[in-house]
């Protein structure tokens, strides 16, 4: 396949972002990469043109500048459209971003709008830190997208790897929906089809209470409220136990039902557990009688809360258009993708993270974890990076951070990270029931004599 690649970072040969482009390059050596430097351009040229005219798949690469992309990109695409609008027609697009995760959402909502607004096809994109090409893992994350993005665009039929992946198809709508019962039924079938083993469940059947804000599951992994109702019993081992959970119920107001919402807000004491971020999770809504602002603002709460947001079947009496969804959920389970921890991989998780340094002693199993997994663990200094007083002093920094991707760019052939087999995140799981800790004696005028 033949990709072109426009670079937007005003840096060009010293940009990061770049450096991921030339990674890809020595990874797929099958492929064909013409990556082309336009950072600062506002202009595209024949050359550019000619390049995507004759390219399979274009991609967008570039870092984030104020709250979104740079000017001199808006204005480049703007010109691309003018210029190769009706070729753009017959390519698809993706966009890579390194400014990091919650970052880079109003970026991607940008060229996802743009591309929408001309009738473009597009690929699932992609956000990942500038450092992340130093580490085995962000290594091997952009390997997965870049071949989930590849066989997502050959449009093959596909079936699960293997036969073990747990599907569950939740029934949530605060009543009895018939276009919401067709869209479950086709859903459990279409999974079963592919070889998964799925279960359905009618959360309307079962006694869900609404958070009382109490915080219980923030420091202890688990509702205060599991005993009063049915959550544990009917939800707790079912979810814990899946790879791919669809959610099929009805928008309402740019959010989801009643239920739905109660529902969700229990789940927060599995928000930092490593099952809940590894799983794909989809919504599959009757937007029928849903705006455009409707939708906006759902997928922008997603996108910044969970990064499940770009999964939401508009229509979902359409079954074309619940294959498609079918097909891509198949396709992420088969590349070691999740919505939550590989496209965003924002939002509560980032909030226990932070929460658990700020209250380790009332969370010490959490933070214990977390800097198990190098989440408190800080950049070491890098030695050729110092102050910046004049463009010289810039384009000595640029090179300085450079000199470590130099090196992984030099190993690239030798040392590709494996992503045939994904390496589980094995942390603390919540605890069947809550014991409160013996309360510490203390007194705010010290020790009594």
């Amino acid at each position: 396949m033949k990709v072109t690649v426009f670079s937007f970072s005003p840096k060009n040969e010293t940009s990061i972002t770049y450096q991921s482009a030339l990674y890809l390059e020595k990874v797929f050596k099958n492929d064909s990469f013409d990556i082309r430097l336009v950072g600062g351009k506002c202009e595209c040229t024949d050359e550019d043109g000619a390049s995507m005219e004759s390219s399979e798949l274009i991609m967008f690469i570039t870092s984030l500048f104020h709250f979104s992309v740079p000017h001199q990109m808006m204005m480049f695409l703007d010109d691309l459209y003018a210029k190769f609008g009706e070729s753009m027609k017959k390519k698809t697009f993706v966009l890579y971003t390194t400014s990091g995760k919650i970052m880079d959402i109003t970026a991607h909502g940008y060229v996802e709008n743009f591309l929408k607004n001309h009738g473009l096809k597009y690929e699932k994109f992609l956000s990942q830190y500038d450092v992340s090409l130093l580490s085995d893992e962000g290594r091997a994350e952009l390997i997965r997208w870049f071949t989930f993005v590849k066989e997502h665009m050959s449009g093959e039929s596909v079936r699960f790897k293997d036969d073990k992946c747990r599907a569950v198809v939740f029934d949530v709508t605060d009543g009895n929906n018939p276009r919401v019962n067709e869209a479950a039924a086709k859903a459990e079938s279409a999974l079963s089809e592919k070889g998964a083993a799925v279960s359905r469940v009618n959360v309307r059947d079962y006694k869900i209470l609404g958070c009382n804000a109490c915080y219980n599951c923030y420091t202890t992994c688990v509702c205060c409220l599991n005993k009063a109702d049915d959550w544990m019993k009917a939800f707790e081992a079912v979810v814990k136990d899946t790879d791919i959970i669809f959610c099929v119920g009805k928008l309402e107001n740019g959010m989801l039902g009643h239920l739905h919402k109660a529902w969700l807000d229990r789940q927060v004491q599995f928000g930092r557990r490593p099952f809940y971020r590894e799983q794909i999770f989809d919504y599959l809504l009757d937007t029928s009688e849903s705006t455009v602002d409707d939708l906006n603002m759902f997928k922008i709460h997603t996108d910044a809360m969970c990064g499940f947001g770009g999964d939401v079947c508009s229509c979902i009496g359409d079954i074309d258009e619940l294959d498609e969804h079918i097909r891509t959920a198949v396709l992420l389970y088969n590349n070691e993708m999740r919505h939550a921890e590989n496209f965003y991989g924002v939002g509560v998780n980032l909030k226990f993270t932070r929460l658990a340094v700020e209250i380790q002693n009332l969370a010490v199993e959490d933070y214990a974890y977390f800097k198990s997994i190098g989440a408190y663990k800080p950049m070491e200094i890098n030695p050729n990076i110092g102050a910046v007083y004049s463009p010289e002093d810039a384009v000595r920094t640029k090179k300085g951070r450079l000199i470590p991707y130099r090196a992984v760019l030099m190993d690239a052939d030798s040392n590709v990270p494996d992503v045939s087999v994904r390496t589980r995140q094995n942390g603390p799981m919540p605890k069947a029931e809550y014991v409160k800790p013996e309360a510490k004696k203390f007194s705010l005028f010290g020790k009594k004599k």
